[in-house]
């Protein structure tokens, strides 16, 4: 039974943009309610689904999650491994509040945040994204207007303020961490000889495990990311100071002028002195 509800609708929408639905709160206590993706084909949709009271369970493939309070799970609607229902035991109501939206990219967002971290999170209530759509309690039964970039405001959002709360899973943050801090050695080092080695000395760990995750998490190797780092710091360098070639080696790490120019123009394809004259660093660098 649907407690409330309320429409949006967004004014000459564009499909490209995400686009928000409707945002109901309902209660249920039947065990027969029981929802499936794989039945839902066509409907390409997503939504939020936020336990308030009570508990209903959500299954991913063959695992079964209790949806307590504060607990919410986020899925597109014809997702085939998904179904969400009333528990079978299940002896209260089951009060929840759902947000459905669509467009043409927010299923491959959706895939692509549920493959990080997940469908179920822990959301609190009295602050975020669930304390703003109950905010909307008040509007009830009517219809809401977005502008087309407000619409996608409103369901960025959403998906934001569950990126704000769950954050990364905690063998991904040590990653990160790990990572961050790889990061941070470098550029504090920058002028300086800087190997794989001495890096995962710092952060006591191996050689090949550093390299590894910083592989993984990055998409660059280490040791190119040493190597661009420092260019990047020396085309700085080459535009904005008068600085002779070999004193902008030394600035960046280099033993002598001719391994700094050796390295820069493998990598740039031309030398400092180009660079200097008529260069420009792309983009992806």
């Amino acid at each position: 039974m649907r407690v409330w509800e309320l429409r949006f609708q967004v004014y000459k929408s564009l499909p490209d943009l995400p686009i928000p639905h409707l945002l109901v709160e309902e209660i249920q206590d039947n065990p027969s309610y029981k929802l499936f993706g794989m039945n839902r084909k066509g409907d390409e949709g997503c939504q939020l689904v936020y336990t308030l009271e009570g508990e209903g369970r959500f299954k991913a493939g063959k695992t079964e999650y209790a949806l307590l309070p504060g607990k919410a799970f986020l899925a597109q609607h014809c997702d085939p491994e998904t179904s969400y229902y009333y528990p079978p035991e299940g002896k209260g109501i089951w009060r929840f509040l759902w947000v459905a939206f669509g467009g043409r990219t927010v299923p491959q967002m959706v895939n692509s945040i549920v493959r990080a971290y997940g469908y179920v999170f822990d959301l609190p209530r009295d602050k975020g994204i669930i304390n703003e759509l109950e905010a909307y309690r008040s509007y009830r039964e009517g219809i809401w207007i977005f502008t087309p970039l407000e619409g996608a405001k409103f369901v960025m959002n959403v998906i934001a303020s569950i990126g704000e709360f769950a954050g990364t899973k905690p063998a991904e943050f040590s990653k990160n961490k790990l990572v961050k801090e790889a990061q941070s050695f470098i550029i504090e080092n920058i002028a300086g000889e800087i190997g794989t080695g001495k890096i995962a000395s710092r952060l006591n760990i191996s050689r090949e495990h550093l390299s590894r995750i910083f592989h993984c998490q990055t998409g660059i190797s280490l040791k190119n990311y040493i190597v661009r780092e420092k260019l990047r710091l020396a085309c700085s360098l080459l535009k904005e100071t008068k600085l002779e070639c070999k004193q902008i080696a030394g600035r960046v790490g280099y033993v002598n002028a001719t391994s700094f120019n050796r390295v820069f123009k493998k990598t740039l394809k031309m030398s400092p002195l180009e660079f200097r004259n008529i260069g420009h660093l792309p983009e992806s660098f």
